[in-house]
């Protein structure tokens, strides 16, 4: 409607008309132009805020650093965020630090040359912005559920260890107040190691009231006795899941319920002779071919001595480190880690929950409703869930979940691949159950070909951004490093 008022404005012929409208020219022109510069000025100012919030990250982010640097390194980010070629050029910057918020305001004015309001004498506009970050607050706990199988040897275990460190370092040095993180490791393999320690604590069931304690022996007979009447050989600290669902939920141990209690792993003596069954080290002190009486036969273990690992075959991991506001005893665990062992990937992940539990078996945790507590878990592997099948009367290897012919994984089968996916949903299960406790799940594939396993740990981490395929050392200690720049995270308050 303007445009044609306008139109014929200008087609009246008379002179005053066309003076008046000589005379309106110009000015309606110069305000268009100037709604154009204006608009650049704006634009100009979101991008410097956006820049202004990367340098104020990176600024907050280090909490011992000086005025002089600080003041290098917002300019480094701004730059980096706000280049030359853009419209608009950076002319100032301020960073200050607020002790008492434990806050970090970084200032910055933009000049933005102008096209048409320059015929007013007006060169550029000036826009400003000041981003502040606080601190985060909240204390950290943080568990690291990492594979320690035997596919994990050599270089890859000492990447590991390596990235690993990375992360501590970067979460310790970035706390202003180490006593608001703590860290735990859990490393896995077929089972869990809680710590020799723990030799008939009260949730491991001492006096086998769990169903399953006696269940391959006959007559029944308590682990903790055999143990103890085993000559050469002790208890090294592993221990077995508990029948599904217990099996990944932080239902707490109790002495009146009894298959809450856990028990200590304890690999039955297999039938000798026989070339499908993997461990066998005692004489079954018997001739029978009832092959199920030979190994179940209790008599054999009373004051023997086994040969290999005995009872503790397939226990391999390193003890689970709980909780713990020491750099040293973190570090010192992380150094320690081995690679032996089968893939259990859900065990592991349901004594990730348990260490940052509040209630036994660890009870350095906060309550998992506690607002003023960031709870968080990363979850490594470098391989397939595997639980190796046998056509005996057992129908697997021994494991965390006992032999397969007990159902406590909840299927009978002796298939190599049924037994993997089972492994697979019980790890599905484990991992939304974490994520229902409030639990940020990070997870990490470290050389892993198979999609398979590769989506299954995309899906259990908490957000698909939270999961990392790592194919080599170099992306590993990224994916750490990642990690840890987000749990140090700072929140922008405007």
């Amino acid at each position: 409607m303007f445009g044609a008022f306008v139109k014929r404005f200008a087609a009246r012929t008379g002179g005053n008309v066309a003076m008046v409208f000589a005379l309106m020219v110009f000015p309606v022109t110069l305000f268009s132009g100037a709604a154009v510069d204006f608009h650049q000025a704006m634009n100009a100012r979101a991008r410097l805020a956006e820049a202004l919030d990367a340098a104020a990250l990176a600024v907050g982010a280090s909490p011992y650093i000086s005025e002089d640097t600080a003041e290098q390194l917002a300019a480094d980010f701004i730059a980096a965020n706000f280049p030359d070629r853009t419209i608009g050029h950076v002319e100032t910057i301020h960073v200050a630090f607020d002790t008492a918020a434990d806050a970090v305001r970084v200032y910055g004015e933009a000049a933005v040359e102008t096209g048409f309001l320059r015929l007013m004498g007006i060169e550029t506009l000036t826009v400003d912005w000041e981003s502040e970050v606080i601190r985060a607050r909240q204390s950290l706990e943080l568990v690291m559920v990492l594979d320690n199988t035997g596919s994990m040897s050599g270089s890859k275990i000492t990447a590991l260890r390596d990235a690993a460190r990375l992360m501590t370092s970067i979460l310790f040095e970035n706390a202003a107040d180490s006593d608001r993180l703590a860290i735990g490791l859990v490393p896995f393999s077929s089972t869990v190691n809680v710590g020799s320690e723990h030799a008939r604590a009260w949730w491991l069931d001492p006096d086998a009231r769990n169903p399953d304690h006696a269940a391959h022996f006959a007559p029944a007979a308590n682990r903790w006795d055999l143990f103890d009447t085993l000559q050469g050989t002790s208890w090294r600290g592993c221990v077995e899941a508990r029948r599904v669902p217990l099996d990944i939920e932080d239902v707490e141990p109790d002495p009146a319920d009894p298959e809450t209690l856990f028990l200590p792993y304890f690999a039955p003596d297999e039938p000798s002779g026989y070339s499908n069954f993997a461990n066998s080290y005692l004489s079954d002190q018997t001739s029978s071919s009832n092959l199920l009486y030979r190994q179940t036969n209790t008599a054999k273990y009373w004051g023997r001595d086994p040969y290999g690992d005995g009872p503790n075959w397939g226990c391999t991991a390193r003890p689970i480190t709980p909780l713990t506001s020491r750099r040293s005893t973190i570090d010192s665990a992380i150094n320690a880690m081995i690679a032996s062992g089968t893939t259990n990937i859900p065990i592991g992940v349901s004594w990730g929950v348990r260490v940052l539990s509040p209630q036994a078996p660890f009870t350095e945790g906060a309550p998992f409703n506690d607002r003023e507590t960031i709870k968080a878990m990363v979850i490594l592997t470098d391989g397939e869930n595997v639980l190796n099948g046998r056509s005996n009367i057992n129908y697997s290897d021994y494991s965390g979940y006992g032999y397969v012919r007990e159902g406590r994984l909840g299927v009978t089968t002796s298939s190599d691949s049924a037994l993997s996916n089972a492994l697979d949903e019980r790890t599905a299960a484990a991992c939304a159950y974490a994520r229902q406790q409030g639990i940020r799940v990070y997870t990490i594939t470290f050389q892993v070909s198979s999609a398979t396993t590769r989506d299954m740990m995309r899906d259990c981490a908490t957000h698909p951004s939270l999961y990392f395929d790592s194919p080599s050392n170099e992306a590993l200690r990224d994916a750490f490093e990642l990690i840890a720049g987000d749990l140090t995270n700072l929140r922008l308050s405007q």
